[in-house]
């Protein structure tokens, strides 16, 4: 029998922070979305003193201070590198593997081993905490839906081991039972409210109901998540990740903008790197969609949210015809008096390079296609070589308008060399 274990890095983002600082081992630590602006991640310590996931840090600045909590800015370069890491060490100890996010990983384990399975994640979770420093919790089940429950209960037995099995009929019905319908995997807050409507208010009441209910309300995707409960593997590994379908740059500004030509230099900023980022992965996109909204936390400023999307007549991935649209959008929703807090650009309906439209008004010969590959190529090897924002657009001002307020940036010990930690 394979059987699939689900491994989620514990407080991922803190635990990245915590490993070259065991000084934070017993202290409560959270981690700041950019421009230090919202809670993205909380340490267990952290979470036992109040701080609530994604509330703005200002609100909790008095309970931070009252309690001693250690405050970083994120470090995503640092997180992308610690979570290679951690994907590579499982990769040694199963057959397939799914990257589920950066900080969850789903494996298949296969019957063919001496040891039981619980032995076999109890060496996991020991290797990845020794080799890399990062606390992991592990669920085992016959699918992904019962191993998530699994990672689930595994995350709450925090004095234990961290290793929940739900292999059988038994362990998987009490654990059903004592699980919220809304914490199954699959299962969102529409649906959840739906359920709830209808008397089911615990996944074993869901796992309890009739399959032609489920199918009839539920459609295909929740009667394949009802199979899951059952012990049914529906939804597969999936080795090769998908090819990305959307690409979005966003940020929240350190103060208000309310002039047009600043909020200009930063949408350029993010559509330059946005289009850098398709680039990079020789895709190509056929809509770009800006958007720019106030500050909804601020009951006080005028509220507002607007956003506009282009489609390109021929897939894109050109700098120049991005930033474009770009300004062309922003030109459209653009509202004077409004105190700005957060702008984005998203490309979206990404494909691979290379696949053209022709256009009956405006034939472009294949030289000028060749140009501008060939000035996108020089654009992207210089910034990567010498630092994004070495060649920049005119209008951007990259130094000002793209980097971001990060305060407690602590430094990126495992791929910047002059940030190499000093042993003493």
């Amino acid at each position: 029998m394979n059987v699939v274990a689900l491994v989620d890095c514990n407080s991922f983002y803190a635990s990245c922070e915590a490993i070259f600082k065991p000084h934070l081992k017993n202290q409560p630590v959270v981690v700041l979305s950019n421009n230090d602006g919202c809670v993205i991640a909380r340490s267990s310590l952290a979470k036992k003193v109040g701080i609530k996931m994604g509330v703005p840090f200002f609100e909790v600045k008095e309970l931070v201070k009252q309690n001693n909590v250690k405050v970083f800015s994120s470090n995503y370069t640092l997180y992308a590198n610690i979570s290679s890491r951690v994907m590579g060490v499982l990769k040694n100890y199963c057959d397939e593997l799914e990257v589920y996010s950066v900080d969850e990983a789903f494996l298949i384990l296969n019957k063919y081993s001496e040891r039981s399975f619980f032995q076999r994640a109890m060496q996991i979770k020991k290797t990845v905490k020794k080799w890399i420093g990062v606390p992991v919790s592990i669920g085992i089940a016959n699918n992904k839906t019962l191993s998530k429950i699994a990672n689930h209960l595994a995350k709450k037995d925090e004095l234990g081991t961290q290793v929940v099995e739900l292999l059988d009929r038994q362990q998987i019905e009490i654990a059903l039972k004592v699980l919220e319908v809304g914490d199954v995997w699959g299962i969102g807050s529409r649906i959840s409210k739906f359920l709830q409507s209808n008397s089911i208010q615990t996944a074993y009441d869901l796992y309890s109901s009739d399959p032609r209910w489920v199918r009839q309300h539920l459609g295909v995707v929740g009667e394949r998540t009802y199979r899951e409960l059952h012990g049914e593997m529906c939804f597969p590994i999936i080795e090769s990740p998908e090819a990305k379908k959307q690409c979005r740059v966003s940020r929240s500004f350190e103060s208000y903008v309310e002039n047009f030509k600043e909020l200009e230099q930063r949408i350029i900023s993010y559509a330059t790197r946005a289009s850098e980022k398709i680039r990079s992965d020789h895709l190509q996109a056929k809509k770009i969609t800006v958007f720019i909204r106030s500050n909804k936390f601020n009951k006080k400023n005028q509220p507002y949210y607007g956003d506009k999307t282009y489609s390109f007549i021929s897939p894109t991935n050109d700098l120049f015809e991005i930033v474009r649209s770009a300004v062309k959008a922003l030109s459209s929703i653009y509202k004077s008096g409004i105190k700005y807090k957060k702008a984005g650009v998203l490309l979206s309906d990404l494909s691979s390079e290379g696949i053209y439209n022709r256009d009956l008004f405006f034939q472009r010969s294949e030289k000028d296609l060749l140009k501008k590959i060939k000035v996108n190529r020089v654009f992207d090897r210089l910034n990567s070589r010498y630092g994004s924002g070495t060649i920049c657009i005119a209008k951007e001002n990259y130094e000002k308008f793209y980097l971001t307020r990060r305060k407690n940036l602590s430094p990126a010990y495992t791929s910047n060399f002059y940030d190499l930690p000093v042993v003493n």
